[in-house]
């Protein structure tokens, strides 16, 4: 390859880290929402499964798929990802030892009720999911409007 050539390609590439580097809000708050909109639909077919007794076998998948999402979660609030249409409330960013002590929490009760229903056990699967669900509702309840 030419001096040219790779000159090029090593200014593609660094172009091309700069863009995912430096993501939009608009951006950021999309991804956001994919992520915690999945994490709504295992909930729900959780708690679906466990009400109603359907896909009982698939439990364990939707608390690891909760479980894989939470440990992402921490980082897609990013700064400057608190535009308009966004549901966060600023204290998410004005506030972010909180914010992550409670993103801490959702991520610990992701990985109780991961390790719950893996085990079947419903006398730990009951706490687990109230657990996981109390999590969410904390952080919803302060930093979601």
């Amino acid at each position: 390859m030419g001096r040219i050539a790779a000159h090029g390609l090593l200014i593609i590439v660094a172009m091309s880290f700069g863009i995912v580097t430096f993501a939009d809000g608009e951006a950021e708050y999309d991804y956001r929402h994919g992520v915690m909109e999945a994490i709504g639909g295992h909930m729900t077919a959780m708690v679906t499964i466990l009400r109603k007794g359907v896909h009982k076998g698939e439990l364990a998948l939707h608390a690891r798929g909760i479980s894989a999402l939470a440990e992402i979660s921490p980082g897609i609030f990013p700064a400057g990802s608190d535009i308009d249409k966004s549901e966060s409330l600023p204290a998410v960013w004005t506030n972010r030892t909180e914010f992550d002590a409670a993103m801490v929490k959702f991520v610990e009760a992701a990985k109780t009720m991961e390790r719950a229903a893996e085990s079947g056990d419903m006398a730990q699967i009951g706490p687990a999911i109230q657990g996981l669900g109390g999590s969410c509702k904390g952080c919803h309840d302060d930093f979601r409007e």
